[in-house]
């Protein structure tokens, strides 16, 4: 598998069919919407499953069940969620959560989408204390997509818990992004197909919290955002266009470290782009579903202005240039920045305090890989001195089984710093093995890491992946070691019942970490679930100091430490649909439905499949068909129930991934679901090096 590849398998898990109407999912829509006099008709066939192939069929619905199910209005899911949970760490608390999801498919209002969470928590007295306090937190969101609207134009909106909306400019080339900034508020994205789109968004800003449910803590303060993209020439799918974008937010009333308000910060972006045949190309290869500067003698070429400002004095500018070009054996990209310190964008902290370029490039054939970067930089101010960077990675596959690489990173000047990884991935009759190991040296510290990921190769229902790593590191005269594993586990014996766990743990000199999810659920019926669910977060998993050049670590999000707790959660579960006879997303009357879910995850070692070692990414936000939105659990987890069988596609957007991490793959990914079946597509993030 090469680096980056997304991950989709299809497990069968029967899903039996029940004939419970839903109840309503009214009470969030219906200021929005008005049902049709009449949608669809009661009286659709049935769905009768046809075997197109031979092997284990999934398990048959019922007689009569799928004709029982309401079939009139527009197609519609429900998921409730009533959750008892006791967590003990710094001091004990007692919570009672409603969780609900839900999705409404219209043909002339878009597609909605709707989940929250209202949690009500009782604080017991701290140690010596005897006093005890009640508090309740609320998170939700409704998306509206796909809206028709006159000449031509399609709207998504969203309100909620919610980023800020930004130009697809602002995040389609280079190494420098704008950040996106979470709020409590409104944000609307409208577009035409000539190439035009307006977006605006507002609220008060905050952070994604939660360890076992999602939440939100504003911050205070107050931020709006505007921006424009247009086409300025050329065709929407032509050969030759150029483009410009422009982003506007402004931030109010935002506090301080020390929790002071009065910040009042405005910063303002522009860019212009052009792409098409590159002056120097003898041959252009037209295509149709690349994106030009990935064609044959196809370039395109990105200007940026940044400019901010604040009542404390402060007002910086930056700029930067990016190309992205293909010869016939190399995908390139460079760029050039300049960013003077202090440049911040709305309620964060921008690259600054830089200047330099770079230039990287990679090539592939049917059995290796070879790319590397190249970077040379300097401090604006003069406060750190210059550095250069280089980064050399490969991959050969021997034959089937065996696939050797390597990746050599080096950096003089200021951070300066040598590393080296080699890694080993091998498939057997035991599964899919891979041997690590790392020699670095950064600054005063040296460090050897060896580790070993394993896929173990079990018969279904049973999935199992196992980490297990040594780190030892040396500085002045000091030696510190530490062990750490990690554990991948799936279980589902029968239809109704799933177990699940994930474990992390560390321990060594002044380290001793644990992360434990570890959960069961029970399915009665097809409308009712129990499940029940442990979560222990105890110390912070090792951080090693990483070899990378001046500029990702001018992008690199402070690290927030997770106060330690013990979790121990029970779930009841109510969902069910109607609208169709079996399939809300995208469906028809008769067709039938499976599942679509799966993990998005931090992809440490580049080998575009999740380890053991690896961690999930919460918050992000899951887009079905351009249509129906999901977001990420506090583990990574996404779930689309009730997708009508049939080809679909999946894409995950960036508005909570932090910096330098980014999405291998941007663009919609296709899934294929299966009736009564679930199809698992999980999306790898990785660290721009």
């Amino acid at each position: 598998m090469k680096p980056g590849q997304t991950i989709t398998e299809t497990k069968q898990r029967a899903r039996r069919r029940s004939s419970r109407p839903l109840l309503a999912l009214a009470f969030a829509l219906a200021a929005l919407i008005t049902p049709p006099a009449s949608g669809q008709t009661a009286g659709a066939a049935a769905y009768v499953d046809r075997v197109l192939e031979t092997g284990p069929q999934s398990e048959q619905a019922p007689d009569g069940e799928q004709a029982a199910v309401n079939a009139d209005g527009w197609a519609r899911s429900l998921r409730l969620d009533y959750s008892l949970s006791s967590q003990k760490g710094p001091s004990a608390s007692l919570s009672r959560a409603i969780q609900f999801s839900g999705f409404l498919d219209t043909p002339n209002h878009g597609a909605l989408s709707v989940a929250g969470s209202v949690n009500s928590q009782r604080v017991d007295s701290l140690p010596g204390d005897r006093s005890s306090s009640a508090s309740g937190r609320s998170s939700w969101r409704i998306d509206q997509r796909g809206l028709p609207l006159e000449g031509g134009w399609m709207a998504d909106h969203s309100a909620g818990d919610v980023s800020t909306a930004t130009p697809l400019m602002a995040r389609s080339l280079g190494r420098i992004y704008l950040p996106f900034i979470p709020i409590s508020g409104l944000a609307g994205h409208w577009y035409r197909g000539d190439g035009v789109d307006l977006n605006a968004s507002a609220g008060n800003p905050g952070l994604f919290t939660g360890i076992d449910t999602n939440g939100f803590s504003p911050s205070g303060g107050r931020v709006s955002s505007a921006g424009a993209q247009m086409q300025l020439a050329g065709q929407r799918n032509g050969l030759s266009r150029t483009e410009a974008a422009v982003q506007l937010v402004d931030a109010r009333n935002i506090p301080d470290q020390t929790g002071t308000s009065g910040l009042n910060a405005r910063s303002l972006w522009a860019a212009v782009a052009w792409e098409g045949a590159a002056p120097w190309a003898s041959t252009f290869t037209p295509g149709r579903t690349d994106p030009i500067p990935m064609r044959s003698g196809g370039l395109r070429v990105q200007g940026n202005w940044m400019e901010s400002s604040s009542n404390a004095g402060a007002r910086s500018v930056g700029g930067w240039l990016d190309a992205a070009w293909r010869t016939d054996w190399l995908q390139n990209s460079a760029g050039i920045f300049y960013l003077e310190p202090n440049l911040r964008w709305g309620t964060t902290s921008a690259a600054s305090d830089l200047k330099g370029a770079y230039w990287r490039a990679d090539t592939s054939a049917r059995r290796w890989n070879l790319g590397w970067t190249v970077e040379a930089s300097d401090s604006v101010s003069g406060l750190s001195g210059p550095s250069a960077f280089g980064n050399v990675s490969g991959r050969y596959s021997l034959d089937t089984s065996n696939t050797l690489g390597a990746t050599l990173s080096l950096r003089t000047g200021s951070g300066s710093g040598q590393a080296v990884q080699m890694n080993w991935a091998h498939g057997s009759d035991w599964g899919q093995t891979q041997w690590r190991g790392n020699l670095q040296r950064a600054s005063s510290i040296r460090t050897v890491f060896a580790g070993i990921d394993q896929l173990w190769a079990l018969p279904l229902p049973i999935t199992l992946s196992t980490s297990l790593g040594w780190e030892q590191s040396r500085s002045a005269g000091m030696t510190a070691s530490v062990r750490s594993w990690g554990l991948l586990a799936g279980f589902a014996p029968t239809s109704q019942l799933n177990v699940d766990a994930s474990l992390r743990g560390a321990h060594g000199t002044n380290s001793d970490a644990l992360n434990a999810n570890i959960g069961v659920s029970w399915r009665y019926n097809l409308n009712w679930s129990l499940i029940g669910r442990y979560t222990e977060a105890r110390g912070q998993d090792p951080q090693s100091a990483q070899i990378v050049s001046a500029l990702t670590a001018a992008t690199l999000a402070p690290l927030i430490p997770t106060p330690g707790s013990r979790t121990l959660q029970l779930i009841l579960r109510y969902e069910d649909r109607a609208g169709t006879i079996s399939a809300p997303l995208g469906g028809t009357p008769g067709t039938g439905a499976g599942a679509l879910q799966g993990t998005v995850f931090f992809d440490a070692d580049n080998n575009g499949r999740r380890d053991a070692s690896e961690t999930g990414v919460p918050n992000v936000t899951v887009v079905l068909d351009r249509r129906f939105v999901a977001r990420t659990d506090a583990q990574g987890r996404y779930e689309f129930p009730w997708v009508a069988a049939g080809a679909h596609t999946l894409q995950i957007q960036s508005d909570n991934v932090p910096l330098p991490w980014s999405p291998v793959l941007r663009d919609p990914v296709p899934a294929s679901v299966v009736v009564r079946s679930t199809t698992v597509t999980d999306f790898a993030l990785q660290r721009d090096r």
